[in-house]
């Protein structure tokens, strides 16, 4: 038996149940429209489950995997369906607060209750941490970064009925939320965009102390972080590789709100920190093959990407997105600097697959006689 990372598993059968097996998975075969090979022993082949379709993860669904007494009972399959399939509006609230790790998987309702009345306890309480009266250096930092989110959050996507309109009183809660994340992690500080990021959270979670936690959450992921690897720069030269192995031949708001919903299921239970990455080589691959072929400069590329904007096709740009993502894992050798790309991140604990990690292969490094990032991967895994 082959899994999705084409691990394999041997069974023996003594006492008959292979041949009960075997009519199980042919009725299986008959009734996804799969052709089967049968081999001289009785055996066949299914062809590879990866071109398999999956539901969209609805409330139904969800509540099939919730015991009794609220606990999650195979998170690592929810992960498969989400990052897969997605999930339907019903049931999007309550799988962002566990994916986002509001409520974990393994507490009871009354567990994740209590957690909840603290953790809004402690929200009431980031006020407290305004810098002191006494010290004008942080009071006027703390003027610029106040002043940062105010601007950011009116510039914050127009289109969106949510959070549009200077009277809008969401604008307030923007602010609020965004004025206490850095005071709860200053170090972070505050980047320009991050009210974007913020507003499909608030737009699922709504109750401003959960959205506060997920969003926080969301911040100490690893592909938002401050960390080694995790900048615009590292991203950017992942993205330039990744195209150069898979198509040997970013984003603004080129999604509806719905479709960005959807595009943040996908990242949210994806296996890689960087999945956006892929998503982004999805989509240069299939708007921009002039600029894989090097035929584009960045006057035509700034205006095909305007009229671009909303027209992408998200039901074609994800598949293609995790296709790019398996089959990088399939690849005989992978080059070294991608070791972060295809590990799996400290912090994505409960990674829904055994994670398996490609052959990498050493160019400049290989000189020296070590290779920090090989190093890393074998840490990792």
């Amino acid at each position: 038996v082959t899994n999705n990372n084409l691990q394999k598993k041997v069974f023996c059968f003594n006492n008959g149940g292979l041949e009960k097996l075997s009519a199980v998975l042919r009725s299986w075969a008959r009734k996804h429209k799969f052709e089967i090979a049968e081999t001289p022993l009785g055996l066949f082949i299914v062809p590879n489950p990866r071109t398999l379709q999956y539901p969209r993860l609805s409330l139904e669904m969800w509540l099939r995997y919730i015991r009794k007494n609220g606990v999650v009972t195979d998170i690592g399959q929810v992960k498969r369906l989400v990052f897969e399939g997605g999930v339907m509006d019903e049931a999007r609230g309550e799988v962002w607060r566990c994916l986002l790790g509001l409520h974990l998987h393994s507490h009871t309702h009354r567990q994740r209750s209590y957690r909840n009345q603290l953790l809004e306890e402690k929200y009431r309480g980031l006020r407290s941490k305004m810098p002191p009266d006494d010290d004008p250096d942080a009071q006027e930092q703390f003027a610029r970064v106040v002043s940062e989110i105010e601007k950011d959050c009116r510039r914050t996507d127009s289109s969106n009925p949510l959070v549009a309109g200077s009277d809008n009183p969401n604008q307030a809660v923007l602010k609020r939320i965004l004025i206490n994340l850095y005071l709860h992690k200053p170090e972070v500080g505050y980047v320009q965009g991050l009210s974007d990021l913020l507003v499909p959270v608030f737009n699922v979670i709504r109750e401003e102390s959960e959205v506060f936690w997920c969003f926080e959450s969301l911040v100490g992921r690893c592909a938002f972080s401050k960390s080694r690897y995790f900048d615009l720069y590292h991203q950017l030269a992942f993205l330039r590789e990744v195209l150069g192995l898979l198509r040997p031949e970013m984003f603004k708001r080129e999604y509806s709100n719905r479709d960005v919903l959807m595009l943040w299921d996908a990242i949210l239970a994806a296996p890689s920190p960087f999945f956006q990455v892929f998503i982004a080589a999805a989509m240069i691959s299939l708007y921009f093959p002039t600029l894989i072929a090097g035929h584009c400069n960045a006057t035509d590329l700034l205006i095909r990407t305007q009229k671009l904007a909303l027209s992408f096709d998200l039901t074609v740009v994800l598949p293609l997105a995790r296709q790019m993502y398996l089959r990088m894992l399939e690849l005989p050798t992978v080059p070294c600097s991608l070791v972060p790309l295809l590990t799996a991140c400290n912090q994505m604990a409960h990674t829904w697959d055994a994670h398996m990690t490609p052959n990498f292969s050493c160019s400049e490094c290989t000189k020296k006689g070590t290779c920090s990032m090989k190093e890393e991967a074998a840490m990792v895994t």
